[in-house]
């Protein structure tokens, strides 16, 4: 049962009995957050004699050791009674780890589980950088401290990253953004998230809030570092910025716009050429990521969609349109076997589906049906 609890991201503090309690030596808490981050592991006392005490010759170090753990051991059975929060075994120290909790030890469990349900309480856990402020003017300990913050910095950054994915495949976007937000507030400068953020608020029908994220980027990136967004994010900006016109504007010669989805490149090109030559207007996807962005931005007439596609499957591209209310006619093409993926298909709100392999005939007779009036 944990006695005592140590915050050590953020503001550093020591819980017990649901309040704060004092370590009053600097270099006493030193030594517990010290210890605290290795759980049930014995650093020797010359380590951490070497460690809090450098600018002292060995000696007078470890008598400064001894005399601040007499202090230590009476503050902590203060805390704790007889419970053993303090290991000392021979020459070596530790925390009990069953009666001495670390938010720095939960934080990295749930970053190495992976799980969506791990990552997210990970994330809770990172309310600031480790030892936030703490410095004790020893030149290793402090080293110590800058080199445990950007380790922790960078996890943090990766787990964010991980379950931005992990929600943006699962089609949570409203999830995804509040992720990709608390991300940019521990670093701003992070491109690839700003991209990802942009993407988002164009996938939830939310245009004007990707290019003020843009535009916000592009502040902060000529104010910090004296550059411009890159290729990639310019082109993205420029996409999103056509979004509200391309979905309005009627097609050239009253052209049918259709999407095809499809992730398998010879289907897609053949789908694409059939439909060409018979005068449509055509734009593909190669997945259902993407199928969502170009449905976010441009007027569709009607969607041609796989089931098997990477990221979101066919299935669920077309649950969540339905979902954000986008009113477009979809032939679902599938080489699925069984009635399963037709009868869903069909459930979910498809207009037609058609079994691969596909004569050009009979797409054609389709497209023209679903697209009647």
């Amino acid at each position: 049962m944990t006695t005592l609890r140590l915050e050590l991201l953020g503001d550093f503090r020591f819980v017990a009995g649901g309040g704060l309690v004092t370590v009053s030596a600097r270099k006493a808490q030193a030594l517990m957050a010290y210890l605290a981050v290795k759980p049930a592991q014995l650093v020797s006392r010359d380590k951490i004699a070497a460690l809090l005490w450098g600018s002292f010759g060995p000696e007078q170090a470890r008598q400064s050791l001894r005399q601040m753990l007499s202090t230590l051991r009476r503050e902590l059975k203060a805390i704790a009674g007889d419970e053993p929060l303090l290991v000392e075994e021979n020459d070596f120290l530790a925390l009990d780890s069953q009666h001495v909790s670390c938010d720095v030890v939960e934080f990295e469990t749930g970053v190495a589980a992976g799980t969506e349900e791990s990552l997210r309480q990970a994330i809770e856990r990172y309310t600031g950088d480790f030892l936030e402020g703490f410095e004790l003017d020893e030149d290793r300990f402090d080293q110590w401290i800058l080199g445990e913050r950007d380790r922790l910095h960078r996890m943090a950054l990766r787990a964010h990253g991980q379950l931005l994915d992990l929600l943006t495949r699962k089609e949570a976007i409203d999830e995804a953004i509040t992720t990709a937000q608390h991300s940019l507030r521990i670093d701003p400068l992070q491109e690839p998230v700003h991209r990802a953020l942009m993407r988002l608020y164009a996938q939830s029908g939310d245009p004007v809030n990707a290019l003020q994220q843009y535009d916000q980027l592009a502040r902060s990136l000529k104010r910090e570092l004296n550059v411009n967004p890159d290729a990639e994010t310019q082109k993205l900006q420029r996409e999103i910025a056509a979004m509200r016109s391309r979905r309005t504007s009627p097609e050239p010669n009253g052209r049918k716009h259709v999407l095809i989805v499809e992730d398998n490149q010879l289907s897609r090109d053949l789908a694409n050429a059939v439909l060409t030559a018979a005068g449509y207007s055509v734009v593909v996807a190669e997945d259902g990521a993407d199928a969502l962005m170009i449905l976010g931005r441009e007027k569709v007439d009607l969607m041609l969609l796989d089931i098997d596609l990477p990221f979101i499957d066919g299935h669920s591209l077309l649950q969540a349109v339905r979902e954000k209310g986008i009113e477009v006619p979809a032939i679902v093409v599938s080489g699925l076997p069984g009635e399963e993926p037709e009868v869903r298909a069909l459930e979910i709100g498809a207009v037609d589906f058609i079994r691969k392999p596909v004569k050009n005939s009979v797409l054609l007779a389709r497209v023209a049906r679903a697209l009647k009036p």
